[in-house]
């Protein structure tokens, strides 16, 4: 707790962060101090921002512009991105320049669906995840 608190010495600090780079059960117990801390800190009397923020939330307006909003975001880049591969793709460009324009836009692709693994993966150390807005 020491740790997550921001107590530890420096030479103390850099042991444990070694540990936890080689011990993956230590590093998800301070996981579970980390939320625990964040909780703990919930815990003060809401401040008049965050009751204004609640009530934006419970809005039925912002809640279906917010969904809607995704949707159509995540529709468009699907179709912009599948719009771009066709016209590529039916082109009259050589092999290699196809290649070249679709090489951006595959990595692209592939570089958004790592990162999204990699957010699930990290999802039960992140200590924000019980944090209420």
């Amino acid at each position: 707790m020491a740790y997550v608190d921001d107590e530890l010495a420096e030479d103390q600090r850099q042991l444990l962060q070694e540990r936890l780079a080689k011990e993956p059960e230590l590093a998800q117990q301070v996981a579970v101090y980390q939320k625990l801390a964040i909780l703990a800190n919930q815990m003060a009397p809401p401040e008049p921002h965050d009751l204004e923020w609640n009530r934006l939330k419970s809005d039925p307006v912002h809640q279906g512009t917010v969904g809607l909003g995704w949707i159509l975001l995540a529709g468009g880049l699907i179709a912009l991105f599948a719009l771009l591969m066709a016209l590529v793709i039916d082109s009259e460009l050589s092999s290699l320049i196809k290649v070249l324009l679709i090489a951006p836009i595959s990595g692209f692709l592939l570089l958004t669906l790592v990162r999204l693994r990699d957010r699930i993966k990290l999802a039960p150390f992140d200590p924000y995840t019980e944090v209420k807005r």
